[in-house]
């Protein structure tokens, strides 16, 4: 499959004129629609509105790539915007740029757009592909670019070759405030459980962080429900950060091993809604991966 294959000139928005990121998404969402590409616009719309992706690409100064996954279009597609003027990303303002791809696609083709988002990206960071882009002067000139139709999708890639392997995990006996400062310190969301031989037991997460350090009271304010304290919080003087990681800890946890290859991955993600996986080799965690893990991976495959 090749890049020009997901796009074509009823797709190519020429001048786009947007002065962030998501506007000129919401316009090139906009081009697609009109271009007959999506199936239900209003939840396209919707989607861009209210899940901005947490793992949008930037390629330096070069381009921002916005992708999402939704059922609002049939297949994958993709739109290209080339803008006069800089466009300023609202994550961090100081990082312009004036080319911006939307890439879109349903879940059950995770594993394709994952492969295509990286493609665009190795694409635009090559300096002479976005010489060629800012120079076009029509839409049929943008999807001509010679790189759209070179690059070859990644493939065969396995968890081993993805996944990271410094793995910051958490002891079963740490305290719930301790791991919540430990994940804000890090930048972490998830971290795995694990014993002293590195087994894993289970997962804490930003979930289980909120169910039991959000006060009680905002709890019964919402729901109207009550939680018995734990034993450990009770002996602890009510206090929910003194609760035990194993008392608040997911159990049930989906991981991978070394050898599942980057579609099986893809397609958990779709059909399991998780985006963050413990690798683990004969019960021990020796690897951890995620959505973003993925992107970066695509990103620079050869």
């Amino acid at each position: 499959m090749k890049l020009s294959d997901v796009l074509a000139t009823g797709h190519v928005l020429l001048p786009l004129r947007a002065a962030t990121v998501k506007e000129a998404t919401e316009q090139l969402a906009d081009r697609l629609v009109a271009a007959g590409a999506v199936a239900e616009p209003q939840r396209l719309l919707a989607v861009i509105k209210h899940a901005w992706p947490e793992d949008m690409v930037s390629v330096g100064e070069h381009a921002f790539l916005p992708h999402f996954r939704t059922e609002a279009v049939r297949g994958l597609v993709a739109a290209v915007g080339i803008a006069p003027a800089p466009i300023r990303w609202e994550k961090d303002p100081h990082r312009t740029a004036r080319i911006v791809v939307l890439i879109v696609a349903p879940p059950r083709e995770t594993p394709t757009y994952l492969q295509v988002v990286g493609a665009f990206a190795r694409t635009l960071s090559s300096p002479a592909n976005v010489l060629a882009l800012l120079a076009a002067k029509s839409a049929e000139q943008v999807v001509q670019l010679p790189a759209l139709a070179a690059i070859e999708l990644p493939s065969h890639l396995t968890v081993r070759d993805v996944m990271t392997t410094r793995v910051r995990t958490i002891g079963p006996e740490e305290t719930l405030g301790g791991a919540a400062r430990y994940m804000v310190e890090h930048d972490v969301r998830a971290l795995p459980v694990v014993d002293d031989a590195g087994s894993l037991l289970g997962m804490i997460t930003h979930r289980e962080l909120l169910r039991f350090l959000i006060p009680d009271y905002l709890q019964r304010t919402k729901s109207g429900e009550f939680r018995a304290p734990t034993k450990t919080q009770a002996q602890r003087g009510g206090d929910p950060k003194q609760i035990l990681v194993k008392e608040a800890m997911a159990r049930a946890v989906l991981c991978l091993s070394e050898d599942q290859t980057l579609t099986d991955v893809a397609n958990l993600i779709s059909a399991k809604d998780v985006d963050r996986f413990p690798v683990v080799r004969e019960g021990v965690v020796v690897g951890f991966l995620t959505r973003a893990d993925l992107i970066r991976r695509l990103i620079i495959a050869p």
